[in-house]
């Protein structure tokens, strides 16, 4: 009885064969994970990483501005978002004490994480003292980020909401 161990020839032993397989399922599969590297980057990448660095800095100290103003903001948005339906979106933006505010501009930024294309704005127009509306379709389905920006005078306010539209 010939036993794997003591087999002289290699290639015909058991172990070596196995050890050689796996090696080369190991390299194979990284060598597939290596091209679809290259092959294809990732879409999430942006051109304008640097502009965007400052630009955060920036974020910070307008939120740092907006807790000094006082005011708050709730985003209203329907119970049911599908894709190409035409609906109301509202916001409540009030300033210290609860009241109103008479703005000069809110606007209604979209934006769609996994593709910028998609990305629009709608000017809101007011509806009640302290409440603005518009009339918004999304034209694709899934993960948004909904952001409000207000302005009086100087000062500017956002309000930021993630909603899921359905298809």
């Amino acid at each position: 009885m010939n036993i794997s161990q003591s087999n002289k020839e290699a290639f015909k032993n058991p172990w070596v064969l196995g050890m050689l397989l796996f090696l080369a399922t190991f390299l194979t599969a990284n060598g597939i994970f290596i091209y679809l590297a290259f092959s294809s980057p990732p879409n999430l990448v942006v051109e304008d990483f640097y502009e965007r660095g400052e630009h955060y800095i920036e974020a910070h100290e307008l939120v740092e501005k907006q807790k000094a103003l006082g005011w708050t903001g709730q985003i209203m948005t329907p119970a049911n978002t599908r894709v190409n339906e035409h609906q109301q979106y509202e916001v409540l933006i009030q300033g210290k004490h609860s009241a109103a505010l008479d703005l000069d501009s809110v606007t209604l930024h979209a934006y769609r994480p996994s593709d910028a294309r998609a990305d629009f704005a709608v000017e809101m127009e007011p509806s009640n003292p302290g409440m603005y509306g518009a009339d918004v379709s999304f034209n694709l389905p899934g993960i948004w980020d909904v952001i409000i920006v207000a302005k009086k005078d100087e000062h500017e306010f956002m309000v930021t909401k993630r909603m899921t539209i359905s298809p």
